[in-house]
C-alpha cells in the first residue's frame, strides 16, 4: 500500500511540473499582431506578412471602378472568383489558370 501511495504522489508531482512548465513557457512568449487580428512569433514574420497583406489586398476587397472590368493587378476576374469563391473543380481548370497561378506565386514570392 505504501508503494502505491508513493507511486501515485510521484505520478502527481510529475504532472504539476510539467503543468507549471507549460504554463510558464506560454505566459513568457512574445507574440506580434497584425491588423486583420493573425498573429505571429517574431516581428520578422509579421512585416513579410504585412508586405504580402498590402500587396494582395485589393484582390479579397471589393473590386475598384477604377479597375478594368477584366483585370485586376494583372488577373483576370475569372480566375479572381474561382480563387475566392467557388475554387477549381477538376485538373482541366487548374491547367487553363496555370499562368495565372504562376503570376500569383510571384506576387507571393517577392
Amino acid at each position: 500500500m505504501d508503494i502505491t501511495l508513493i507511486a501515485i504522489a510521484i505520478f502527481i508531482l510529475i504532472a504539476v511540473v510539467f503543468l507549471s512548465l507549460f504554463l510558464f513557457k506560454s505566459i513568457n512568449k512574445k507574440s506580434f499582431t497584425a491588423q486583420d487580428g493573425s498573429v505571429f512569433d517574431n516581428q520578422s514574420d509579421l512585416d513579410l506578412y504585412m508586405n504580402l497583406y498590402e500587396k494582395t489586398k485589393p484582390l479579397f476587397s471589393s473590386i475598384d471602378e477604377k479597375a478594368s472590368p477584366q483585370q485586376l493587378l494583372g488577373f483576370e476576374q475569372l480566375f479572381l472568383s474561382k480563387l475566392t469563391t467557388e475554387g477549381f473543380p477538376d485538373l482541366k481548370t487548374l491547367v487553363k489558370y496555370r499562368k495565372q497561378f504562376k503570376t500569383l506565386s510571384d506576387l507571393i514570392n517577392t
